[in-house]
């Protein structure tokens, strides 16, 4: 349960900082490449 646990909050932040990095990519052109 526990491994569990931590893999739900691990995928929850990495998407998190996904949609994070796809806000700041249209205001930001460095991230576009």
């Amino acid at each position: 349960l526990e491994a569990s646990i931590e893999r739900i909050k691990v995928s929850k932040a990495s998407a998190d900082l996904m949609s994070y990095c796809e806000e700041h990519a249209r205001s930001d052109p460095l991230l576009m490449g």
